[in-house]
């Protein structure tokens, strides 16, 4: 694949980054030789974020022409959500290939049984029409009937082992995806609840209840000079300064609302039955306590980084399903941050009016 070629693909699957981002990560793949799989470039965008530290220096340690083996194990190591589904898909062939050897050993160990049950049944009827057999008839039938009954004991324990390990087997496949699940929804660095998360969530609420009657809000926000942060003093800095925000981000909502990390300094809540009203004074809540917030910087006692954050928001009312909630907030959260400005802005009907206008054209 070209750079140009590989750049686009890029775009594709991180577009919220900032130009030029997609160019240097396609270019750095290419140069060393990765294959552009849409996990490596996760891979690659997260060492570019900053997030987590040290990733960039794990790269660097593969050298050029990394095997795929390597990145997979750092990927995995990561936590990422791309290996992890990489990781699920495996333990789910675990659990077929069990259940295929389950299946092939019933059938390997039925025919016996059948053949036993079989010859038990012909030695019986045998008896009942020749109630005179002679001694060594029945003495010669016997033995076979007991060479056959103990042929059946062997197949059975076999099938007996076999269940018994394929029960096994199942259970750790079981294990392992139901992790892999949880991990693959998780953000490794902060520990919310990621971006596939957010969407699923979203989704369940169009499925599972009326929102007209109890409304939902979506607010979209950027944590500002977070990016900056890391890039300036370092991802360690960057890692705590994220941990911070979503330690707030976690206080100022209510249980039963959800707040997701979807991107490197972006962050998505899911506010259950509030007004758009609402939603605005949580975001506004929110943002007064971001911006209270002192980094501490490495090497400066008396010295401290202090954030700011802008906010898109969206409500269930204006909106006909998932992705146009979704679309509102983030079109209201690039509203509000053009020009490099920053606040919180909520989609409007007459907002909402031109998105789909936009959309249709």
């Amino acid at each position: 694949m070209s750079y140009s070629g590989m750049a686009s693909k890029l775009e594709r699957h991180f577009p919220e980054q900032p130009h030029g981002t997609a160019q240097r990560i396609a270019q750095a793949m290419a140069q060393r030789g990765v294959e552009p799989l849409p996990r490596n470039y996760e891979l690659f965008h997260a060492a570019f974020s900053g997030s987590p530290a040290t990733l960039s220096s794990d790269l660097a340690a593969l050298g050029n022409a990394p095997s795929q083996k390597a990145l997979d194990a750092i990927g995995l190591k990561r936590k990422l959500p791309g290996y992890l589904a990489q990781e699920l898909g495996a333990a789910q062939q675990m659990a077929i290939a069990a259940i295929h050897t389950m299946t092939s050993a019933i059938s390997r160990e039925s025919r016996p049984m059948t053949d036993a049950l079989a010859s038990l049944d012909a030695f019986l009827q045998r008896l009942d029409t020749d109630p005179v057999m002679s001694m060594s008839d029945f003495a010669a039938e016997a033995r076979t009937l007991q060479q056959t009954l103990a042929h059946l004991r062997t197949c059975e324990k076999r099938l007996a082992d076999a269940v018994k390990t394929t029960a096994a087997t199942l259970g750790d496949a079981q294990t392992q995806i139901a992790a892999d699940q949880r991990a693959a929804l998780r953000d490794g660095l902060s520990g919310l609840p990621n971006g596939a998360a957010l969407s699923m969530t979203i989704a369940a609420l169009f499925d599972e209840q009326d929102v007209t009657t109890k409304p939902a809000a979506l607010v979209l926000v950027s944590v500002e000079h977070l990016r900056a942060l890391a890039e300036r003093h370092g991802p360690e800095v960057g890692a705590k300064a994220v941990k911070k925000c979503a330690a707030i981000f976690r206080k100022s909502v209510k249980k039963s609302d959800v707040v997701a990390r979807i991107g490197y300094d972006t962050f998505g809540f899911l506010l259950h039955d509030v007004s758009e009203q609402n939603a605005q004074a949580i975001a506004t809540r929110i943002r007064d306590a971001i911006q209270s917030l002192q980094i501490r910087l490495p090497s400066r006692e008396f010295a401290g980084q202090t954030l700011s954050l802008s906010a898109g928001i969206a409500t269930t009312a204006t909106v006909g399903g998932p992705r146009d909630l979704m679309r509102h907030a983030e079109m209201a959260l690039t509203m509000v941050r053009t020009d490099g400005r920053q606040g919180i802005l909520r989609c409007t009907p007459m907002m909402c009016a031109q998105i789909a206008g936009l959309q249709e054209a």
